[in-house]
């Protein structure tokens, strides 16, 4: 077997900064709405807790309808990443049409969240049962199925691009990215750790500042409502923004990825 050519991720973040550069136009409305929009809505929904802890409550429900609306901006957003030309009507609704496979790619995870929990959960019981604590196989089962997710989710990297471009059923989309990460968990397990990083102190640089400066407008008399609103919206477009340009970039990887295989 030949050894997998490398692709330069350096030249990949270019290549996303002059596309998002060129199709901001069209890339702003569909990251605003698929991404901002259920960003202020479950911040609106979630309770303010008194002691620090969020409590679970009816809130969650709207984590589904604002789970599917995000869903819909990954299929859109890859899908305008992949085909040069289209408008934002086109790709809308493309990812309208793949909904059907990515809500089956959703249970199958749940499914698979539900059966690591089954094995972790029976030796936490088994060792409580015998010396009231749990032990090794409990770390060990933690270990492995963590070790495990880690691992799927670095194989199934690009597999809302791979969805965007055609109609396929889950498990042809699992297949597909499994097919096109081979041999590349390594780089792109460094790509998952890197850009969960470099999203979480973007995140924190841009938001904190925002929250500090609408945290002293709302001590003004009358503006406390209105301060939280904006400080929501605010919070939003930057998550929209971060997860505009972390699916366009994964969109022109894949790209790549197909490129190797194909040897194109």
């Amino acid at each position: 077997m030949q050894p997998v050519a490398k692709i330069s991720l350096g030249a990949l973040w270019e290549e996303t900064a002059a596309f998002l550069r060129a199709e901001l136009a069209l890339v702003a409305p569909v990251a605003l709405l698929c991404f901002g929009l259920p960003m202020i809505v479950l911040l609106l929904a979630m309770p303010v807790p008194a002691d620090g802890r969020l409590q679970p409550g009816p809130w969650l429900w709207w984590l589904l309808p604002c789970g599917l609306l995000s869903m819909l901006g990954s299929l859109s957003l890859s899908a305008l990443a992949l085909r040069p030309g289209a408008s934002v009507r086109e790709c809308l609704a493309a990812g309208l049409k793949r909904m059907p496979t990515a809500i089956g790619l959703e249970l199958l995870n749940a499914a698979l969240q539900a059966a690591l929990a089954l094995p972790i959960a029976l030796a936490a019981l088994a060792e409580g049962s015998a010396g009231g604590e749990p032990g090794a196989a409990s770390l060990i089962a933690n270990l492995a199925g963590l070790a495990f997710i880690i691992w799927l989710y670095v194989r199934v990297l690009p597999i809302w691009a791979l969805l965007s471009e055609r109609s396929m059923t889950p498990f042809d989309a699992l297949r597909g990215s499994f097919r096109a990460t081979r041999g590349r968990y390594g780089q792109l397990l460094l790509l998952r750790i890197v850009g969960a990083i470099a999203g979480f102190i973007a995140l924190m640089v841009l938001v904190l500042p925002i929250d500090a400066l609408f945290a002293l407008l709302g001590r003004l008399p009358g503006l406390s409502g209105v301060a939280n609103l904006l400080g929501f919206i605010a919070t939003g477009a930057v998550v929209a923004a971060l997860m505009a340009i972390w699916t366009v970039y994964v969109a022109r990887l894949y790209r790549r990825l197909e490129g190797s295989i194909s040897g194109t």
